[in-house]
């Protein structure tokens, strides 16, 4: 625990070097299903928080009763999902600019750095429900923009790519995710 807990601080401050240390240490895997999962119970927790009352009074025709347990556990699914999409499609744009053959260095080192992404949850949570106000939506705004630092530093050590390789696979990789989350919304 300690390691993590002296290690985590230096992740939050953009040091590269960090990420290297944390593979060596054994610790990349580890960190990442830490980070990644309590990204996805903080986000479970505001999603109850925020869309609670909505749920609570759903359709009793249905049947189904709101399960906070549920709720939650399905925030912590999607977190994994959504880090094990995002890893390959990066990894994908990294391996194509001649970064690393190896998907697992750019997928640990990303779910490392989800700890980036923490303060995200309750904006997202608000934001989902329609419950955000203007604070909080800027306040999503400037954690989605840190935590893409955070994770833009922790790819780049991990997939040797100069900085002008790296900002390429980079934007290749939110454009393509952007056309996505188009379609999808």
């Amino acid at each position: 625990m300690k390691p993590y807990l002296t290690l985590m601080p230096r992740v939050l401050r953009l040091d590269p070097a960090v990420f290297r240390e944390i593979r060596d240490a054994g610790l990349a895997l580890w960190a990442c299903v830490v980070n990644v999962a309590l990204f996805g119970l903080f986000y479970g927790l505001s999603a109850v928080h925020f869309s609670g009352r909505m749920l609570d009074t759903a359709n009793p025709e249905t049947g189904a009763a709101f399960n906070p347990l549920a709720v939650v556990l399905v925030g912590v699914s999607v977190a994994f999902l959504m880090h094990g999409g995002g890893a390959l499609f990066i990894w994908v744009f990294c391996r194509g600019m001649g970064g690393t053959q190896h998907f697992m260095g750019p997928y640990l080192n990303l779910g490392v750095a989800a700890i980036a992404l923490w303060p995200l949850a309750p904006a997202l949570g608000a934001i989902q429900s329609g419950q955000a106000s203007i604070v909080m939506q800027f306040w999503a705004v400037f954690a989605t923009l840190y935590g893409a630092a955070v994770a833009y530093v922790a790819v780049r050590e991990v997939a040797g790519l100069s900085d002008v390789k790296m900002a390429a696979a980079a934007a290749a990789t939110v454009g393509y995710v952007g056309c996505f989350l188009y379609l999808w919304l």
